[in-house]
C-alpha cells in the first residue's frame, strides 16, 4: 500500500527569488534564498526573514557546514566567504585563483579518528603522553562564542571592539575537522580546514572536463569526484591521500590542527594591533590638536622666519612647560588657550580618552597579545617535537622545517618580551600623563580662574599638590614628543602637526609581529607544499552514462558510492567499487528532480501533465544484478493539482537531522514563493 507523505509545514517566501540558490539547512531550521543575483535572503521554516547578505558579486554556491552554523558563499569575485548562519556577520574570506572562476565547492566534516584507523586499531600507545595544555590556558576572545553567554543564553548585548570575527574553528571538537573543497576552472583545486588553513595548488589531472561532484566517506584519505567529459559522459574520479598508517595519519592530523590554531592566533593578534592603532591614534590626534594650538599661542607675536622648527620647536615648548611648572609663572600669551580652547572641558575630554587608551591597551596586551603568544609558543614546540620525532625516526616531517620552527620560538619569546617592556613603559608615560593633568587643572587651570577674583581661596583649596614635580619633568622629556603608543604601535602620525612618529625602528613590537608572520607564513606554505606532495589521482572510471550535468547525484551508502543521473523519464543508478554497475529506472513521467535517500530509496519529483506533478519515494533492488533494468516499487506518494495549496513544484531539496536514516525534504513551487517541507 502507497503512504503519503505526512506535510510538516507550508509557507511562502516573501521577495523575488532569482532561482539560483535555494538550500535549506534543517540543523539550523533556515532557508537561504538568492535574491538579485547577489544577495542572500535567510528566512525561518514559517516564513520570517532573519536577515540578508549582500555578496556584491553574483553568487554561485552556497554550503552549509555540517552542524549548520556556518555556510560559505562562492561568488563571480573570486572569494569564498563564511558566514556565521546565527546572525549572517562575516567570519572569514580567503582569495582563490584570480585566473579561474569558481566551478565546485564541497565542505565536508572528517571524522578524524575513523580517519587515523578505518579497521578501528589505532596505534598502540599513539596519545599515551599526550597532555593538552592549551585546553588548561584561559581562552582569547576569538575562542569564546560570544553568541551566547555562560548559560546558553542568547547574548544580546554590543560586542566590544576586542571580539575578532576569525574563529578558532569551525568545529566543535577534536574528533571532526571541517574540509572546505573549492574548486577553480575545474583545473585546480584548493582545501581549508576548518575555516584556516588553506592548502592550494592541487593540479587535476585530465583536460576538457567539468567537475560536477564531490565526496568523503568517514575515512578521508579516500575521496572521488564525479566529473563529466566533453562529450557528456559521466566519469569517476578517485584520488587518495598517500598516509598509511595510523600513527602517521594522527601526526598529520595533528600537524593541520596546529597549523589552523597557528593562523587563528595570529589573525587574533593582528585583530587586536589593529584595534589598539585605530583607538591609540584617536587619543593622540585630540592631543596633537591641543599642543600644535598651544604652539600657536606661545609663538603668536614670533615671526615666521625666526619661527623653531623640528626638534628646536619641541625643546622650546617643553622648556616654557618647565618654566611654568617650576616658577609657577603662567606666559600672558598663553592665557587665552589655558582657559578657552583648552579649558576643564578640554581636560576631561582628554583625561577620559587618554586613561581609556592607556587601560584598554595594557589589558589587551596582557590578556590577549602575551596570552596569544604563550599559546604560539606551545603550538610551535609541537611542531618543534614532531620535527625532530620525524628526523630520529627517519620519517616524513609533514614540512614542518625544524630550524624554521626554531627561529619562530625564539622570535615569538622575543616578543613576550618586548610587550612586557612596552607595558612597562607604558605604565610610567600613564602615571606622568595623569601627574601632568593634575598639575594643569591645579596649576594652570584652577589658578587662572580664581586668581583675579580670590587667590586666597585657592591656596585654602589647595594646601598640598597632587603631583610630583620631577615625574612631571620626566613625562615632558620623555613621553610628551615620544609617546610608548606611536613608537611601539607603529602609529601613523603623518597627519600631525606636533606628534610626528620620529623613525620607523625595526624594533617596535608592530615590526616583531611583522616579521614572526613572515616566518610563520614560510612554515606553513612548506607544510601546504608537503601535503600537495601527498595527493595522488587514480585514474579515472567511466560510467556509461551521459548527462547535462544538473540533474545528478553523488552519495556514498555503507562505503558503496552510488551515482544517478536523469535523462527524460529514465533515471540511471550506478555503482561503484571493484567493478562498475550501471542499471535503468524507467518513469512513466518525465522527471524534475530527484535525490538518493539511501542505499536502495531514492526521492523523485515527477511532471504528470501540464498542471500536475507528484513527489515519490521509490525503494529500488540491488543495483549488482545481471539485469540491464531495476525494479522499483512507490512506497511513499504525494500528488500536487491546480487547487493544492503548492501549484507546480519544481525545485527540491533534502536534508538530514542527525543521522542519514531521518530526512525530510522542502519542495519549492515553480513561482518560487510558496513551499512545503515534508517528512520522507
Amino acid at each position: 500500500m502507497i503512504q503519503s507523505f505526512e506535510i510538516l509545514a507550508t509557507h511562502k517566501i516573501v521577495g523575488f527569488p532569482d532561482g539560483n540558490i535555494f538550500s535549506w539547512c534543517s540543523q539550523m531550521d533556515l532557508l537561504a534564498v538568492s535574491m538579485n543575483q547577489t544577495s542572500i535572503w535567510v528566512f525561518r521554516l514559517d516564513g520570517e526573514r532573519v536577515y540578508a547578505i549582500n555578496n556584491r558579486a553574483k553568487i554561485l554556491h552556497l554550503q552549509w557546514s555540517l552542524n549548520g552554523k556556518f555556510f560559505a558563499l562562492s561568488g563571480t569575485d573570486h572569494q569564498i566567504k563564511v558566514y556565521d548562519s546565527n546572525n549572517g556577520k562575516l567570519v572569514n574570506s580567503f582569495a582563490t585563483s584570480a585566473d579561474s572562476p569558481i566551478t565546485l565547492v564541497s565542505w565536508t566534516s572528517i571524522n578524524v579518528p575513523h580517519s587515523i584507523a578505518p579497521d578501528n586499531k589505532p596505534a598502540a600507545f599513539q596519545d599515551l603522553f599526550k597532555i593538552d595544555v592549551l585546553d588548561d590556558m584561559p581562552k582569547l576572545a576569538n575562542e569564546i562564542d560570544s553568541s551566547t553567554d555562560a548559560s546558553g543564553v542568547a547574548n544580546t548585548e554590543p560586542e566590544t571592539p576586542y571580539e575578532t570575527a576569525l574563529v578558532t574553528n569551525t568545529t566543535e571538537n577534536d574528533a571532526t575537522m571541517d574540509y572546505l573543497l573549492v574548486a577553480s576552472g575545474d583545473s585546480h583545486v584548493s582545501v581549508t580546514f576548518n575555516n584556516l588553513f588553506t592548502v592550494s595548488g592541487i593540479k587535476l589531472p585530465g583536460n576538457d572536463v567539468r567537475l560536477l561532484k564531490h565526496t568523503v566517506d568517514n575515512d578521508f584519505f579516500p575521496q572521488s569526484f564525479l566529473v563529466q567529459d566533453s562529450t557528456a559522459q559521466l566519469h569517476l574520479q578517485n584520488l587518495h591521500i598517500n598516509v598509511a598508517g595510523p600513527r602517521n595519519r594522527s601526526f598529520l592530523f595533528d600537524s593541520i590542527r596546529w597549523a589552523s590554531q597557528v593562523i587563528s592566533i595570529m589573525n587574533h593578534i593582528s585583530d587586536q594591533i589593529g584595534v589598539l592603532q585605530a583607538e591609540s591614534k584617536e587619543f593622540l590626534s585630540l592631543y596633537d590638536r591641543y599642543i600644535s594650538n598651544y604652539k600657536d599661542a606661545l609663538f603668536e607675536d614670533v615671526k615666521m622666519t625666526e619661527h623653531p622648527l623640528g626638534a628646536d620647536l619641541e625643546e622650546a615648548i617643553v622648556a616654557d612647560l618647565g618654566g611654568m611648572l617650576l616658577t609657577g609663572l603662567i606666559p600672558l600669551e598663553t592665557t587665552d588657550f589655558w582657559l578657552n580652547q583648552f579649558g576643564e572641558r578640554g581636560l576631561m575630554r582628554l583625561s577620559a580618552l587618554g586613561n581609556n587608551v592607556y587601560d584598554n591597551v595594557r589589558k589587551v596586551m596582557f590578556t590577549q597579545l602575551i596570552l596569544g603568544l604563550e599559546k604560539l609558543i606551545v603550538l610551535l614546540s609541537h611542531l618543534e617535537s614532531l620535527s625532530k620525532s620525524a628526523d630520529v625516526m627517519q620519517e616524513d616531517n609533514y614540512g614542518v622545517t625544524l630550524t624554521c620552527v626554531q627561529k619562530a620560538v625564539l622570535l615569538t619569546q622575543g616578543l613576550v618580551k618586548k610587550i612586557y617592556e612596552f607595558i612597562w613603559r607604558l605604565n610610567d608615560e600613564h602615571e606622568y600623563f595623569n601627574q601632568f593633568l593634575n598639575w594643569a587643572k591645579i596649576e594652570i587651570l584652577e589658578k587662572l580662574s580664581k586668581e583675579d577674583s580670590d587667590p586666597d581661596a585657592f591656596f585654602e583649596e589647595n594646601p598640598t599638590m597632587e603631583f610630583k614635580t620631577s615625574l612631571i619633568m620626566e613625562y615632558f622629556s620623555d613621553f610628551l614628543f615620544h609617546s610608548v603608543l606611536m613608537r611601539d604601535l607603529d602609529l601613523d602620525g603623518s597627519g600631525h602637526e606636533m606628534l610626528v612618529k620620529k623613525t620607523n625602528p625595526d624594533t617596535s613590537i608592530k615590526a616583531y609581529i611583522h616579521e614572526l608572520q613572515i616566518l610563520l607564513k614560510s612554515l606553513l606554505s612548506d607544510m601546504e607544499a608537503s601535503f600537495v606532495l601527498k595527493i595522488c589521482f587514480d585514474a579515472s572510471k567511466p560510467l556509461f552514462t551521459s548527462t547535462d550535468g544538473s540533474r545528478i547525484d553523488l552519495e556514498i551508502f555503507r562505503a558503496q558510492k552510488l551515482i544517478s543521473a536523469v535523462q527524460d523519464n529514465m533515471l540511471c543508478v550506478v555503482a561503484t567499487g571493484d567493478n562498475i554497475f550501471r542499471k535503468e529506472l524507467n518513469f512513466s513521467h518525465k522527471i524534475i528532480s530527484h535525490k538518493l535517500v539511501s542505499a536502495n530509496t531514492v526521492l523523485v519529483l515527477c511532471e504528470v501533465d501540464e498542471n500536475t506533478r507528484k513527489v515519490e519515494l521509490v525503494e529500488f533492488g540491488d543495483v549488482e544484478v545481471n539485469s540491464e533494468l531495476l525494479n522499483f516499487k512507490v512506497l511513499k506518494s504525494l500528488e500536487f493539482g491546480p487547487s493544492g495549496a503548492l501549484k507546480k513544484p519544481a525545485y527540491m531539496t533534502v536534508n538530514s537531522i542527525g543521522d542519514k536514516a531521518t530526512k525530510m525534504a522542502l519542495i519549492l513551487s515553480e513561482s518560487m514563493k510558496d513551499y512545503i517541507i515534508i517528512r520522507i
